[in-house]
């Protein structure tokens, strides 16, 4: 019979993010083996991620945190129409974060407090899943991914940029998949009549503006172009009307899906990129910059090439697609087919190996 083995994620907080919910979605794999495993996150707050140097506002925005933190007690996220449990322990230290064999941080500040655990809370990992720079904690990020831990990576990316930046040639890649029970196209989409969709973040490398700019110049030639927007931040300002849909619960997000023609993916940089694939495995025609995931699952015919920080660029991949229906309708059934082997049990398990294999080595 096949060992269980004790697994701990560290979580920053419990907001609803693409690393969160791959984190979720290791949790649902992994216990589906057989495997105990518990998702912490700390009710005391990370100072890190206040991007303020005044000390009055750190500790006003901390003190806000923490008193959302204790009157939510949140015990469980939403993923999909599943609860998945989380604990709240009030710091992440040998008092709080039971025995077990391995012990994941999943975001830079969590990677210094995986750092100082007892050899007992598990063998050590770092789930780096984005090159984290975008705060005012550049240094204690770079860091971090010299710490005396395993690093875990999802893209060659990412891998590349751990070996030759911090000398780390000890990296496992991982990539991650897709829920192809959850995302699916209609029965029958028309594109007949074209709509975008697009992700909006407030991130610049997100690369939002972008694609508003490129929209900008889509509307001049097709103003009667129906455009929906989604994220987690306030609605975006755009010179052109749009549907903006803030945090949507995942059935309207899978109708946005399916109900669109054509994905824009303008990020500038992107540890993975779920969204692009979301949206291909709902046959939308994909624009995408070559960050990410992009690299990974381009094959030359399902999806269009941007370059990065180019409106431009992305405007003349949706007139490409508007202009040619046919094309379109060819491009997004490409991309259909070429994510039907992102599957998440097969990931998972490259992940189960590969922490049996390392317990099995000395520490």
């Amino acid at each position: 019979m096949k060992e269980k083995l004790r697994i701990s994620f560290i979580i920053p907080f419990t907001f609803r993010t693409g690393g969160i919910a791959v984190v979720l979605e290791y949790w649902r794999q992994l216990r589906s083996m057989g495997h105990e495993v518990n998702i912490f996150y700390p009710l005391i707050p990370y100072t890190e991620y206040w991007d303020s140097t005044i000390l009055w506002k750190i500790l006003l925005l901390q003190l806000r945190r923490l008193q959302f933190n204790i009157r939510k007690f949140v015990r469980s996220i939403s993923y999909f129409s599943e609860k998945i449990p989380v604990k709240p322990v009030p710091v992440i230290n040998n008092f709080f974060i039971p025995d077990s064999d391995i012990v994941i941080a999943t975001a830079w500040p969590t990677a210094y407090d995986v750092a100082k655990l007892s050899p007992k809370k598990g063998r050590k990992y770092y789930f780096v899943q984005d090159y984290e720079i975008w705060g005012k904690n550049i240094k204690e990020t770079e860091d971090s991914y010299r710490l005396p831990l395993n690093i875990l990576t999802i893209s060659p990316w990412l891998t590349d940029l751990m070996k030759s930046k911090f000398n780390r040639h000890d990296v496992k890649e991982i990539q991650n998949g897709i829920r192809l029970d959850k995302f699916y196209p209609q029965t029958a989409k028309s594109f007949d009549c074209a709509s975008i969709l697009l992700m909006s973040h407030s991130l610049p490398t997100k690369g939002s503006k972008d694609a508003i700019d490129a929209l900008s110049i889509v509307k001049q030639r097709y103003p009667q172009l129906k455009i929906n927007m989604f994220g987690m931040d306030n609605q975006p300002d755009a010179p052109f009307q749009f549907e903006y849909h803030r945090n949507p619960q995942y059935e309207k997000l899978l109708s946005l899906y399916q109900n669109a023609t054509i994905f824009i993916f303008p990020s500038r940089r992107e540890g993975w990129g779920l969204t692009p694939i979301e949206a291909m495995s709902c046959k939308c025609a994909v624009i995408a910059t070559n960050v990410g995931c992009i690299p990974v699952i381009n094959n030359g015919k399902n999806l269009i090439l941007a370059q990065t920080e180019n409106p431009t660029s992305i405007a003349e991949g949706v007139i490409t697609l508007l202009n040619d229906k046919n094309f379109a309708e060819k491009t997004a059934h490409e991309g259909w087919v070429s994510v039907q082997g992102l599957d998440w049990t097969k990931q998972a398990h490259k992940l189960e190996e590969y922490l049996f294999y390392n317990l099995s080595k000395k520490a």
